[in-house]
């Protein structure tokens, strides 16, 4: 069986050659990537997908480019390679588990049925991936492996022989299944917290925020900090911050920074009393083998901006 850090590493390779490949299309295709928005996690699906379906199956060996460096290789237990359909569908979990997290989904997304969805494709998928991934040490399968009955094996020499790997300790499966219904039933408390008086009004500015014409999404955050001085000692902050992604390249306007503290202030009126409210404008793409961002980060008191 193949090590522990052998297949981190291919995978680590493999993300590298696919990052190499998103940056240069970036360097073209920069403004075209940022019009995608939540779709440009799904064009990098459609780059990763046939990757590792392709050179994962018998078309290249089981290998792909980071397996082959690193001499691993993808195998059923019969000893052959996997078909282009079996090593398609072995990459469905690592896949969704990867481009779904982080993607900007609306609010309606995050508040209906997709969210349980969702929360099961990442959270659940996800870590049970990882988990079996380092806790199952006797096959090393990881959730992908199972689903199609593929074990990665050390490329040594050419012959194919089967390969005897033992059944998945019980108590491996239990823990998956543990972290399956953790994540179902995770959206629920989200959204009950929602509609508490304490979240209500972070939720309105987001729906304000979130309804301007130029922003792409955004986030809003409300919270505490402290800075210890050498005289005062600890000494809290309260503040508001709010992070829209633009739609286009306009992230020095102090006008446009200035127009959704104000939002903010409209929205949530006890947002008045807080120390500081910043905002943070972001240009960029994520296309999920590759991302590009940047930003501005304007910051001042609730009397500041509404001075403006």
């Amino acid at each position: 069986m193949a090590g522990f850090w052998r297949r981190l590493g291919a995978f680590f390779l493999d993300g590298v050659v696919l990052g190499a490949v998103g940056w240069a299309a970036g360097l073209v295709l920069a403004d075209q990537f940022v019009q995608l928005g939540l779709w440009g996690r799904l064009l990098g699906f459609c780059v990763a997908w046939p990757y590792f379906g392709l050179l994962n199956s018998s078309l290249s060996g089981g290998q792909t480019l980071g397996k082959r460096a690193l001499g691993i290789k993808v195998v059923s237990q019969q000893g052959g390679f996997l078909s282009v359909q079996q090593a398609l569908v072995r990459f469905l979990p690592l896949g969704a588990a990867w481009f779904l997290n982080g993607a900007p989904w609306s609010e309606a997304v995050l508040l209906s049925f997709w969210s349980y969805v969702l929360s099961v494709a990442v959270f659940g998928v996800g870590l049970s991936v990882a988990y079996l991934f380092v806790f199952n040490r006797a096959t090393r399968q990881s959730l992908h492996d199972l689903m199609v009955g593929s074990l990665v094996v050390r490329a040594v020499g050419s012959q194919e022989e089967s390969v005897k790997a033992q059944p998945t300790w019980p108590v491996h499966l239990a823990v998956c299944g543990v972290l399956m219904v953790g994540s179902a039933i995770l959206p629920y408390f989200g959204q009950r917290a929602a509609g508490n008086a304490t979240f209500s009004p972070l939720l309105s500015i987001y729906k304000a925020v979130n309804a301007t014409s130029w922003v792409s999404h955004a986030q809003v955050n409300q919270g505490q900090s402290f800075i210890v001085t050498a005289d005062k000692g600890k000494v809290s902050s309260t503040y508001l911050s709010i992070v829209a992604y633009t739609k286009d390249a306009d992230i020095n306007s102090t006008t446009r920074a200035g127009q959704l503290a104000k939002l903010a202030l409209s929205a949530d009126p006890a947002a008045r009393q807080l120390d500081t409210i910043q905002v943070v404008l972001v240009y960029g793409y994520d296309i999920g083998i590759a991302a590009s961002w940047q930003s501005r980060n304007q910051s001042h008191t609730p009397a500041e901006w509404l001075a403006q």
